[in-house]
């Protein structure tokens, strides 16, 4: 559960903790290593429009500062599913069912 959770506590740095769960765990338990790796998948998948959303957000602010709020509306919405996702993906986790983000770049297996 705490893979999942962690990843939008943290925002930008949410891959660190479910991968340091996955290095430390894998071997031990098969059903937290599925959902360590599919917490980092997610997060890391997460990183791609967390980068385009600040670059929005920077570019906005220096050329059209009225419009800026556009990249914050996006980083807000990105980090709205992250709680989402993250949630549903710890509650299954605690029931011990297999969840699978619908959304992600599968990195680590």
């Amino acid at each position: 559960m705490i893979a999942h959770l962690s990843g939008f506590v943290v925002a930008f740095l949410g891959w660190i903790p479910p991968l340091a769960i996955y290095l430390a765990k894998r071997e031990q338990s098969p059903t937290v290593r599925h959902h360590a790796s599919e917490a980092a998948n997610f997060q890391l998948t997460l990183l791609i429009p967390y980068v385009f959303a600040c670059v929005v957000f920077i570019g906005l602010g220096i050329f059209f500062p009225g419009l800026s709020w556009i990249g914050i509306a996006v980083i807000a919405l990105i980090w709205i599913l992250a709680i989402v996702l993250g949630v549903l993906g710890a509650s299954n986790a605690n029931k011990g069912i297999w969840y699978r983000y619908p959304v992600s770049i599968r990195l680590l297996k």
